[in-house]
């Protein structure tokens, strides 16, 4: 067996989870200064269940010692080979003021927006309604809030973001924003 540092592992089980047998030791034994000391391992739930998420014990385990609960802690690595997301489908995506650049399949596609012309007639109206009611007034503020310009340019951003990102999800790809 092998052994790490100054820890040797003794007993080993074969344990069956998710149809993949696993070997894990239950006790293992600590060189000390006065000899080898032998000692029962309790793996915990979150063991078991990390083992059957497909992680595996390393070689690496590493031991302390609780002195207020006079018992001995053995910490072991575990890991997991994982596979790394490599979409092949990248959507490439301009936004400008007025429009929203984009591909669909093989097309190039410009979704208006007219955001400009919006935020225009906004300060238009903005300005006659200074003119006539003073800029510092509460008769101003009242009616500038219920021209509710930010919610129509958040409603416009939130439904060309919802057609692009339904478009991408369809595909399976990803935004690559410039």
């Amino acid at each position: 067996m092998t052994t790490y540092g100054n820890l040797k592992p003794m007993d080993a089980t074969k344990i069956n989870i998710n149809g993949v047998e696993n070997i894990f030791f239950t006790s293992i034994a600590i060189n000390t200064h006065r000899g080898w000391v032998y000692l029962d391992l309790e793996p915990s739930r979150e063991f078991y269940e990390l083992l059957a998420r497909g992680f595996k014990p390393s070689s690496h385990a590493k031991i302390k010692l609780d002195r207020r609960s006079r018992r001995v802690l053995f910490h072991l690595s575990l890991e997991k080979e994982i596979e790394i997301y490599r979409p092949g489908n990248i959507k490439p995506i301009d936004v400008n003021e007025n429009s929203v650049a984009t591909l669909y399949e093989a097309f190039s596609i410009i979704l208006e927006t007219d955001l400009a012309e919006t935020t225009l007639g906004y300060s238009y109206r903005k300005e006659s309604i200074q003119k006539r009611n003073g800029s510092d007034s509460s008769e101003t503020r009242k009616v500038m809030k219920k021209l509710k310009e930010g919610k129509k340019k958040k409603d416009y951003r939130w439904k060309t973001a919802n057609l692009v990102v339904r478009d991408i999800l369809r595909t399976r790809g990803v935004i690559d924003s410039y």
